[in-house]
């Protein structure tokens, strides 16, 4: 597995709009397409591809809140052919390691639809706790670099 991240360009964001999720994940993560429609509007939010090699296999939206300084990962999401290989884990480990370095931060903030536990257990094992606290209709987790 050669994973790394690359921002999403005029040449692969066909590729990352391709790439779905499971029909049963579809109301626990915005599609590819609306995320990069967002970024276009919201100029703080960046989108990139997770490849392994020359392959996107996933796809994340993050960015640092304007309002407040934080940085969140907005969006994380494995194509629905791709899942089960550990590319979520994996990615998710590069795109910290990223924001670390790009916005030298102690902290970085996501949120998750209640019931979809398969993320929970991904960012928990990442190091990610609850807050405890809800945004719109979700839990937000914290991950304390510090």
């Amino acid at each position: 597995m050669d994973i790394k991240i690359s921002e999403i360009t005029e040449d692969n964001f066909i590729e990352a709009i391709r790439l779905k999720v499971k029909p049963d994940q579809e109301n626990y993560v915005a599609s590819n397409a609306v995320s990069l429609a967002q970024s276009k509007f919201q100029q703080f939010l960046k989108c990139i591809g997770i490849f392994d090699g020359d392959v996107m296999v996933g796809f994340s939206a993050f960015g640092q809140n304007p309002e407040d300084g934080t940085i969140w990962i907005v969006r994380h999401m494995v194509g629905e052919q791709y899942q089960g290989q550990g590319y979520g884990k994996k990615g998710l480990q590069v795109l910290i390691s990223h924001l670390q370095s790009a916005y030298q931060c102690d902290k970085i903030y996501l949120d998750v639809v209640p019931d979809n536990q398969v993320a929970i257990n991904l960012y928990q094992g990442a190091g990610f706790g609850d807050t405890g606290r809800i945004q719109g209709h979700s839990r937000v987790f914290e991950l304390n670099l510090g």
